[in-house]
C-alpha cells in the first residue's frame, strides 16, 4: 500500500502536481480538510479519544489522546494543545485564534453526605452501637461523585464504636473494590437521639400545618425540653401562634388548634368620615382565637357606615370602628353678604354633611333664614349660624306698645313700654305703664305684643 502511494506521488510530480501527504494516523491531508473541532465534548470512562475531539474522516478515531476528567468535572483543551495534537497525528487542522478550544466534561452521579452517614450508621450499629444513637463526624463529609453509569454502592471498612467514650471511626470506600474508588476516613462522636417532627419550611403565624409540611429528624436527647412535640399527629391541623422556623423542635405552647372564620374586611384603606360601599368589602379568613369579641362578622354591618378613624385594608374591623351617620342639609352663604342685608333665598345655598360634622348653632331650616337680617358681614361659603342673623326690628326699645293678654272668653289689653328691641316672633321685656309690672311678651306686629310669661318683678 505504501509502495503504491509513492508511485502515485512520483507520477503526480512528473505531471506537475503536488502529491498528497500521508498523515501519521493513516489519513490524507486532503480528506482532513473536512475535519471539525468539537468544542463541547461529553465522555464516559477514563479516556478521551481522537474521535471525541474531531468530527470527520479519521482512520483511527478510537486512539486515546488524553485522560478524561473525573466524574462531575471538566477540563479545557487549549488551542495550543489542540494544534500540537493535530500536528502529531498529521491532521490538516489549525485553530483560527487563541480562543479556539474544547471543553471536555464527564457527567456523574452524586452520593450525598446523608447517604454516606446512613451506611456508616448501619455498620456501626452492627458493630454494637445502640440503634437510637446518631453520629456526628468531626469534619464535614464531602459529596462523592461517581461515574453516571456506575451502581451506587457504599462500602464501610474498619468500622469501630467505643461505648465508653461514645466515639467512632471508619473508612468509607466508594465504590468498594473499584480501581478508581474514593476513600473517606471518618471519625466523630455518637449520642442518643429522639425522633421528633419538624417543619420542612418555616411557617408564619396562623398557617395550617398539614402532613406534607412535616418531616421527622433525629434530635439530641439531652437537648430535649419537656414540652417538645414528639408525635407528628399533634401538629397536623394546628397552626403556629408565632413564626416557627424549619428543622427546629416545636413546643406545645407554639401551636394551637385553629378555628377558621370568614369576616368582612376592606379591599382598600378607608379615610375617616368616608362612606363604606359594598364594592369595597370582601371576606377574609382568620383564626377565631385572634379576633376581638366585638369584631364585625357580616358585610351588612359595614355597608353605609362611616369610619371613625383611618381603617387599613385586609384587617378585621370592630363595631366601634364605624358609625351610622345621618346626613343633613346645612346653609352657607352663596356670596359675600354685607351687614344689615335682608336674606333672600338666592343668598343661601345648601350643602350635605354628616350630622357629626355639623357645627353648633348651624341653620338647617330655610324658614329660619329668609327675611332675617345679617348682624355682621358674611363671606361666600361661610356656614350660617343662628347668631349671625336676627329678625328685622318691629319694636324699638322705649316705644309704647299694646300688651295683649288672652284668656278663655276674654281678651284684655293694656298699654306698655318696650324695654328691649325685637322683631316679630321675638320675646322681649315689656313694662305695664299703669301697674309698672314687667312681663315677657312675644312681638305680634310693630305695635302689639302678647304676654307669654308674667313675672313678679317690677
Amino acid at each position: 500500500m505504501r509502495g503504491t502511494f509513492f508511485k502515485v506521488a512520483a507520477l503526480a510530480a512528473a505531471l506537475g502536481f503536488s502529491a498528497p501527504a500521508l498523515a501519521v494516523d493513516g489519513s490524507t491531508g486532503g480528506l482532513n480538510e473536512q475535519l471539525q473541532l468539537n468544542t463541547s465534548i461529553t465522555v464516559t470512562g477514563k479516556d478521551v479519544h481522537l474521535g471525541d475531539i474531531f468530527t470527520g474522516y479519521l482512520s483511527r478515531p478510537e486512539k486515546v489522546v488524553a485522560q478524561a476528567p473525573r466524574p462531575g468535572q471538566r477540563m479545557v483543551l487549549s488551542s495550543e494543545w489542540l494544534s500540537r495534537l493535530a500536528h502529531t497525528y498529521g491532521l490538516n487542522w489549525q485553530p483560527d485564534n487563541a480562543y479556539d478550544r474544547a471543553v471536555v466534561y464527564q457527567p456523574g452521579q452524586a452520593i450525598s453526605a446523608e447517604n454516606v452517614l446512613a451506611s456508616l450508621k448501619a455498620e456501626l450499629i452492627a458493630k454494637g452501637m445502640p440503634s437510637n444513637y446518631s453520629i456526628l463526624p468531626s469534619t464535614p463529609v464531602p459529596t462523592v461523585t461517581i461515574e453516571s453509569n456506575a451502581a451506587i454502592d457504599i462500602g464501610v471498612r474498619e468500622a469501630y464504636f467505643d461505648a465508653r467514650t461514645k466515639t467512632f471511626s471508619a473508612v468509607v470506600e466508594i465504590p468498594p473494590g473499584s480501581p478508581s474508588a474514593q476513600f473517606l476516613n471518618l471519625r466523630g462522636a455518637a449520642f442518643p437521639v429522639v425522633n421528633i417532627p419538624v417543619l420542612k419550611e418555616s411557617a408564619a403565624k396562623n398557617t395550617v400545618i398539614t402532613a406534607a409540611m412535616i418531616k421527622v429528624i433525629d434530635f439530641a436527647e439531652d437537648q430535649m425540653r419537656a414540652d417538645t412535640i414528639t408525635d407528628a399527629h399533634e401538629l397536623i391541623g394546628k397552626a403556629p401562634k408565632v413564626f416557627v422556623r424549619s428543622n427546629q423542635p416545636i413546643r406545645e405552647t407554639e401551636v394551637a388548634q385553629m378555628t377558621l372564620v370568614e369576616v368582612p374586611v376592606l379591599t382598600t384603606d378607608a379615610r375617616r368620615d368616608g362612606t363604606i360601599v359594598k364594592s369595597n368589602i370582601t371576606l377574609a379568613t382568620f383564626n377565631a382565637a385572634d379576633l376581638p369579641s366585638d369584631v364585625v362578622t357580616e358585610p351588612q354591618q359595614l355597608i353605609g357606615r362611616t369610619p371613625r378613624r383611618m381603617l387599613t385594608a385586609g384587617t378585621p374591623l370592630r363595631r366601634g370602628d364605624v358609625q351610622l351617620t345621618h346626613q343633613v342639609q346645612v346653609s352657607v352663604a352663596s356670596h359675600d353678604i354685607a351687614r344689615g342685608d335682608v336674606l333672600e333665598e338666592k343668598d343661601v345655598m345648601w350643602v350635605t354633611m354628616n350630622d357629626s360634622e355639623v357645627v353648633a348653632n348651624a341653620i338647617t331650616n330655610a324658614a329660619d333664614l329668609v327675611g332675617r337680617v345679617t348682624k355682621h358681614p358674611l363671606r361666600s361659603g361661610q356656614a350660617l349660624r343662628s347668631y349671625d342673623i336676627e329678625r328685622p326690628l318691629s319694636v324699638i326699645r322705649g316705644k309704647l306698645v299694646t300688651i295683649l293678654w288672652s284668656a278663655p272668653q276674654m281678651n284684655l289689653t293694656v298699654q306698655g313700654l318696650a324695654l328691649e328691641s325685637g322683631g316679630v316672633g321675638d320675646v322681649i321685656r315689656v313694662s305695664n305703664t299703669k301697674s309698672k309690672t314687667t312681663v315677657m311678651a312675644e312681638i305680634i306686629d310693630a305695635g302689639t305684643v302678647r304676654i307669654t310669661t308674667q313675672t313678679a318683678s317690677r
